[in-house]
């Protein structure tokens, strides 16, 4: 796949960014450090839980107390991350949030297995099962880390409103100005700032939400951006594989090693849209998780004044 090698690339970075935030969006202290991995992991997964839920997992931790025997812990442990996990949201917007999160994640990886099959020849090329096994680990992150969220009260309505505006920004703006005129993207990236900053600030500061509630908001709204964004390009991508191709596809295609143009055109099509799932998210983030600690800080000033 033409673009698909930088999707390894920026797998790692989205997924080292979007583990801070989570972690400073959802940080939680403990009264003492866990005595082993399997405490650790159970010490992690109850900092998952809304508050209401925080009797219950104390008493997992006061459950595990009393197990001795190392497999018995381990599997008691992952018996509650599952449990934590797959633990409903208790409000229609989160629960249908976290249910669009997941099923258009389904959708993603749906339309990459049919393209699979459809043009087999991209699976020679030397870079796709790498990039596929990144691009899957991905959306399994997003649809996981989406139900979370939206359990801890994250903001869902804003979140939602928020994803498909900055996804809007990006096909409209950002996509259009970094593949057709590569002098300007800096605006692109500009661009992408001005749906999410004015929501995140909102969150942050009515309703008396908090900068960490908003940080969450920021992340869903990242998931949303980056699943619409894949799924309009790869869909597209594969509606004109007939064409018309770029003239770059046209002038590369000959030194390239699949069998026709559309193969060709696909394959780059959809590592451009892996690559743009990534980098959208992670810019969201970064920039929504910023808007929110700069409005919190501003919000906590103006009432101590």
């Amino acid at each position: 796949m033409g673009t698909l090698d930088i999707v390894l690339i920026i797998g790692s970075l989205v997924a080292v960014t979007l583990i801070v935030l989570w972690r400073r969006a959802d940080r939680t202290p403990t009264a003492t450090p866990p005595a082993d991995a399997p405490a650790g992991l159970l010490v992690w997964a109850i900092g998952l839980l809304p508050a209401d839920r925080a009797a219950w997992g104390q008493a997992m931790v006061g459950e595990l107390g009393q197990l001795q025997h190392r497999s018995k812990r381990w599997r008691f442990v992952l018996g509650c991350l599952v449990a934590t996990v797959l633990l409903p949201a208790r409000r229609s917007a989160g629960r249908f949030v976290a249910a669009l999160a997941s099923g258009s994640a389904l959708a993603c990886a749906a339309l990459v297995a049919y393209s699979m099959l459809r043009f087999p020849a991209i699976l020679t090329n030397r870079g796709t099962w790498p990039a596929l096994a990144t691009f899957s680990a991905v959306l399994v992150g997003f649809a996981l880390l989406a139900r979370v969220l939206v359990r801890r009260r994250a903001p869902a309505r804003l979140a939602l409103i928020g994803g498909l505006g900055t996804a809007a920004v990006w096909l409209i703006f950002g996509y259009a100005a970094v593949t057709y005129a590569p002098a300007r993207p800096a605006l692109s990236l500009l661009l992408v700032a001005l749906p999410i900053a004015p929501l995140i600030v909102g969150a942050a500061t009515r309703g008396g939400r908090t900068a960490t509630a908003a940080r969450q908001a920021a992340l869903l709204c990242a998931i949303v951006t980056g699943l619409v964004l894949f799924l309009t390009l790869a869909s597209v991508a594969l509606l004109r594989a007939g064409g018309p191709y770029d003239p770059g596809q046209v002038r590369d295609f000959p030194s390239s090693s699949f069998p026709d143009i559309a193969t060709y055109a696909v394959s780059d099509n959809l590592g451009t849209a892996m690559s743009l799932l990534l980098l959208a998210s992670t810019l969201t983030a970064t920039l929504g998780c910023a808007a929110a600690t700069i409005a919190g800080r501003f919000h906590r000033t103006a009432t101590t004044l």
